[in-house]
């Protein structure tokens, strides 16, 4: 079975240099054996720049060594100097496949776009509810090995996502109420009550605490979290129109990404508690910032995306944060979301 969350995948063009933030620059770009190899053997001055700029790290790893977390091969133009002069199968498999995903399950493979990408997020947060749809193949050469996990689990939770993806896509209540829906609904399905009462106080301030302790990748989100943390009397928070639009794509992606891979661990209910910090984390910067136009608003997702879910080490402390801190619990999460408009 091929699941593939449409149309963004297939619509997905590079828009190169008229991206406000290249992934050609605040990443490590590793290159895999075949393209070093093939790097190796360019003549010319091309050649010569790819051999030195190849380096390798403790990890054994292949990387492009650049100044400033820049590669090397983005040039003033905001192009990259191998796609111009090799093409794009010259490109290796990092800088080919982003931001394209593949969550290989064995028995079934599903495919998505990152949300670091802005291109990408542009694409994905601006479904309507009505085009969250997925698109089921069979393609039966693509089967690879089997699943490492148990078929009758992984079923169930594929009915779970179903009926959560449902939830999100039900305009007849607020996307916040329906998020609220979906923690009760998976607490109930895993025996894990919601306890909301003397549950901490959860606060816009301990989701801007803990983002202010994290690895900053980009300069941008260093000023928007600069921003956010002065100013503290926002007005009454309120979710517009497109906004309560944006939550739905986020949180089907989210799931969509994310819900399946409980097949490996014990519960699902941690991946809900990180969809429902993602969206109170940037619900929190919005508010702070009071910003109303959908592209500044695409662009704290986008950067929030690529902070956190693709930053190892950040994901690696909000798991460990999500599991551990009394104030992110299920029970202070609904009990948030309650407050926020999730009645």
């Amino acid at each position: 079975m091929l699941c593939v969350f449409v149309p963004e995948y297939q619509k997905f063009h590079c828009i190169a240099e008229k991206c406000p933030d290249s992934c050609c620059t605040g990443w490590e770009i590793v290159v895999d054996p075949e393209s070093a190899v093939q790097y190796a053997s360019i003549p010319g001055d091309l050649g010569e720049r790819l051999r030195h700029a190849m380096t390798e790290d403790a990890d054994g790893d292949i990387l492009f060594k650049g100044s400033d977390s820049r590669c090397p091969f983005w040039n003033q133009h905001h192009l990259c100097d191998i796609q111009s002069a090799l093409g794009e199968t010259a490109l290796c498999d990092t800088c080919r496949q982003f931001p394209r995903i593949t969550q290989d399950y064995g028995d079934s493979i599903e495919y998505d776009l990152s949300l670091s990408c802005p291109e990408a997020a542009r694409l994905l947060l601006t479904r309507t509810p009505e085009q969250l749809i997925l698109i089921e193949e069979q393609h039966p050469e693509l089967i690879g090995d089997l699943p490492e996990y148990d078929p009758a689990k992984m079923q169930a939770l594929q009915r779970q996502r179903s009926e959560l993806f449902q939830l999100i896509r039900d305009t007849s209540r607020p996307a916040l109420e329906q998020l609220r829906q979906c923690l009760q609904l998976v607490c109930q399905w895993e025996n894990n009550s919601v306890v909301t009462d003397n549950c901490e106080v959860l606060m816009e301030e301990h989701f801007l605490a803990f983002l202010d302790s994290c690895e900053i990748l980009t300069q941008d989100w260093d000023d928007i979290l600069t921003q956010a943390a002065k100013k503290s009397d926002a007005q009454p928070f309120s979710v517009s129109q497109p906004l309560d639009a944006e939550i739905r794509a986020f949180a089907f992606d989210f799931l969509y990404r994310n819900y399946l891979r409980a097949a490996f661990t014990e519960s699902a209910l941690p991946f809900v508690q990180q969809l429902l910090f993602s969206v109170c984390a940037v619900l929190t910067i919005l508010h702070r910032l009071e910003l109303q136009e959908q592209p500044r608003q695409l662009r704290i997702w986008q950067l929030f995306a690529k902070e956190m879910e693709s930053d190892s080490d950040n994901l690696t402390e909000l798991e460990w944060v999500l599991e551990t801190e009394a104030v992110f619990s299920p029970g202070a999460f609904d009990a948030y979301l309650k407050q926020l408009g999730g009645a």
